[in-house]
């Protein structure tokens, strides 16, 4: 009798042969990238950028790229399928921020950008312009600010619990349905191709990540090798719809990762990098907030015991073997953990507050020592029922409290 363990064996094989087949050549999917548009996409009018001809290794040491903040719950919020930059009640995105995200320390931001409601019907898919040139104005405002760039395909694939569906890059339907698979990648393909040849010209401090946290509504617990596989699958097409706009993108730095961007699947043998036409420019990503009900529910007031401290490093240490010592950079997409008000139990709200002030940096010191960058996710929030990650004042570019204050001091002092 076949037992789940041997089971599970020949699929990591079936899964480690299939894509390393797929990595001698183009992908077999490649037909998506066909499509002639009925006009020509369309490029940002800038000067063709100088890029540095590294490799990404030598780029992020060169750089000192070593920490992070996202620019979350802005570009990437929406409602009732449209996109917006004000709807999760974040200002419009200000040059004084940017300048204050990189005075308090941060080397790179990454910019969450949800595109659903915001381009047209098939085959075409067409952006809508004004879109592009807005989140080409944040970029610029955050390069004039010294920082590096990462754009994404944020909540694109949102998908809020199991049947509940949100976006419109569902990898569960696409697992299961080859119709669906058909429609979801062809759709997939084109918005990458419009985004890479809207920034064709710019140099390589933009960086592209394929997608954020995909998955069926299990966030990346429930183990399924359709999902996994048609993950691999559009990594592959991001990387050769990027590399087919030409200009810069045909070196730029590319980021990809795992389902749900959870760090264990990234780990599994499942998860494979896309074949690259140019050697040392791909990053892997993912992200953390364990324990879960420390990091995100807030439900858990006390961090730090030694446990908690050795769970850290033996999450970090395999991605080091795995990946940094093979050359390619691996980012923390995001990390952090909430705000815990009791405004009733003034003892659980300090110990929540000491112990989020010993975490955040423990996360950061830790992910230096085995090579890996962090990126705190900021969502501007500091009150209300949401997920309270807001450190810097969205207005202004300062820190909103002491306590942030003190908390960007300290996780920036981590990685120096």
């Amino acid at each position: 009798m076949m037992t789940k363990k041997t089971l599970f064996f020949i699929l990591i094989v079936f899964v480690f042969l299939l894509t390393s087949c797929a990595g001698k050549a183009a992908s077999p999917e490649a037909s998506f990238l066909d499509h002639v548009p009925s006009r020509p996409d369309t490029v940002k009018e800038v000067p063709l950028q100088p890029v540095s001809g590294k490799t990404v290794r030598q780029y992020f040491t060169d750089e000192r790229i070593r920490a992070g903040w996202n620019l979350g719950n802005t570009l990437d919020s929406h409602n009732n399928g449209v996109a917006g930059e004000q709807i999760w009640g974040n200002p419009f995105v200000n040059q004084e921020l940017m300048n204050g995200v990189k005075a308090a320390g941060f080397d790179i931001i990454r910019i969450p950008v949800t595109w659903m409601g915001d381009f047209g019907p098939s085959p075409d898919f067409r952006i809508n312009t004004g879109r592009l040139r807005r989140v080409g104005e944040v970029v610029d405002m955050a390069h004039n600010a010294g920082l590096k760039v990462i754009i994404n395909m944020h909540h694109d694939g949102a998908t809020e619990s199991v049947g509940k569906d949100v976006g419109w890059l569902l990898v569960g339907r696409a697992s299961r349905n080859a119709d669906a698979f058909n429609r979801i990648t062809a759709q997939y393909v084109r918005l990458w191709i419009q985004i890479a040849t809207y920034f064709k010209n710019y140099g390589d401090w933009l960086i592209f990540e394929s997608f954020n946290e995909l998955h069926d509504g299990s966030w990346g617990h429930d183990f399924d090798i359709g999902q996994i596989i048609t993950i691999n699958r559009w990594n592959q097409l991001f990387v050769e719809a990027v590399r087919s706009t030409g200009g810069n993108n045909e070196t730029r730095f590319l980021m990809v990762g795992a389902y749900c961007k959870h760090p264990g699947q990234t780990l599994t043998p499942l998860f494979t990098l896309p074949a690259d036409t140019v050697p040392d420019r791909l990053i892997v990503s993912f992200h953390y907030y364990d324990p879960h009900d420390f990091g995100i529910q807030g439900t858990r007031a006390a961090w730090g015991t030694p446990a908690d401290r050795q769970k850290v490093e033996a999450d970090f240490a395999p991605f080091k073997e795995r990946f940094i010592d093979n050359g390619i950079p691996v980012i923390i997409g995001e990390s952090g953990a909430v705000l815990q008000l009791f405004p009733d139990n003034q003892a659980r709200e300090a110990q929540a507050r000491q112990s989020r002030i010993e975490y955040i940096p423990y996360i950061f010191a830790t992910a230096k020592k085995y090579g890996l960058v962090p990126i705190y996710w900021d969502n501007g929030l500091t009150r209300g029922n949401g997920e309270k990650f807001g450190l810097i004042d969205r207005r202004t570019g300062q820190p909103n409290s002491p306590d942030s204050a003190a908390l960007l001091r300290l996780m920036i002092n981590a990685v120096r």
